[in-house]
């Protein structure tokens, strides 16, 4: 059983009575009224005596509702492709009833699922079970796993903040977890707290960080300032498409994403370049053929909940067409596209995006020279040197 020190304890207190003030305010109030309706509507159309009716028109309404559906651009297409065309209503109905309703432990239901239903993603499959049954599931997203580490409450295992949850046991560790922290909100005006009430005051901390953020923004500034002034740095001119690469790896880690490159075993300077990834295999986001699809593409910058948010090509003496039909394989997904190439290539890659059916990935496309890789880098990793030091 997990449990809070003296210093947690206080650190998590002391977030609950300002959310306790929060709750009044305009915003504190929409947010819970979004909590109310998201459990309202999905209790309602995931309910037991109307789950074995659910309709393809009705299961996509509820997919589109899913805060975890939002890193879809197209959310039609997704829906088409990954649920109703492989399996059909009549499964994702029965599924999602043994989902919800089934009699084995929730950990082994989830585990069911998923392996007879892929794409849906912890986010969504946590999301739903929490909203039908507030009482008894706790929702697992980018809140908890960017609020706790920030208030020191990381006492599960590292890989649960940083990356995607592996099975149902695992999902079971959280609820346990959680479940100590809900008990922490029991007061004189809610002496029987549940999940989605948790669920508030992690948001409100969600926004505090945010703001935080924000003003540390401001102080990073003076920072780049000093950086860009000149300093010292073990970034070269760049003359082989492995170096881009690893350079690519190398500001993607700096920057706090989890990297991923097709060229594990392709070297610079006698290191194999992915041994600077993060990622030695892409994280399980999607369908196998856009999982497929993505192992393609060069570098990859993933975000802690291990979706795609950069994809990168490099294209040193390659045509620059071969590089943006890969990244167009993805154009369903809300990403950014990267054609990394010589100074000299820009009116090429110009060029070729102006053309069909590139041309769809035109605002989401942007080309980045060596010259401006290497100054990205630089600032960067003086950035991180003097920010170690000083914040």
């Amino acid at each position: 059983m997990f449990e809070l020190n003296q210093r947690q304890l206080e650190a998590f207190k002391k977030y609950i009575q300002e959310y306790s003030v929060w709750k009044k305010t305009k915003e504190g109030q929409e947010n819970l009224i979004e909590h109310l309706e998201h459990n309202k509507y999905l209790s309602n159309e995931l309910a037991k005596n109307k789950l074995n009716n659910l309709s393809e028109d009705v299961f996509r309404k509820i997919y589109k509702f899913l805060w975890a559906s939002n890193n879809w651009t197209n959310k039609e297409w997704c829906i088409e492709t990954y649920f109703l065309k492989p399996y059909g209503i009549k499964i994702i109905r029965e599924n999602l009833f043994k989902l919800l309703y089934g009699e084995n432990d929730i950990s082994e239901r989830i585990d069911e699922f998923r392996k007879k239903i892929k794409g849906f993603g912890f986010s969504h499959i946590t999301e739903i079970i929490h909203f039908v049954f507030p009482d008894k599931y706790c929702l697992w997203n980018t809140k908890p796993k960017t609020v706790l580490p920030f208030i020191g409450l990381n006492i599960l295992p590292e890989r649960f903040f940083n990356y995607s949850l592996h099975d149902g046991k695992d999902y079971t560790q959280c609820l346990e977890f959680m479940t100590v922290l809900k008990q922490e909100l029991v007061n004189k005006e809610n002496d029987n707290p549940n999940f989605l009430d948790l669920d508030c005051v992690l948001y409100y901390i969600f926004t505090q960080i945010d703001k935080k953020s924000e003003n540390k923004e401001k102080e990073n500034k003076k920072i780049i300032e000093i950086v860009k002034k000149g300093e010292n740095s073990n970034f070269k001119s760049i003359t082989s498409h492995e170096q881009a690469e690893y350079y690519l790896l190398k500001l993607g880690n700096i920057l706090g994403y989890l990297t991923y490159t097709v060229d594990k075993t392709k070297k610079f300077e006698n290191e194999k370049i992915g041994n600077t990834a993060i990622l030695k295999d892409i994280p399980d986001f999607a369908g196998q053929r856009d999982i497929n699809s993505a192992r393609e593409i060069d570098v990859i910058w993933f975000n802690e909940d291990e979706n795609p948010e950069y994809c990168i090509e490099v294209e040193h003496t390659t045509d620059i067409t071969k590089g943006l039909n890969r990244l167009i394989q993805l154009k369903q997904f809300n990403v950014k596209f990267i054609i990394v190439a010589p100074d000299d290539r820009k009116q090429k890659f110009e060029t070729e995006l102006s053309k069909y059916p590139n041309r769809i990935l035109k605002d989401r496309c942007n080309f980045i020279s060596y010259s401006d890789l290497i100054k990205l880098c630089k600032i960067s990793d003086e950035f991180k040197n003097i920010k170690d030091k000083l914040l």
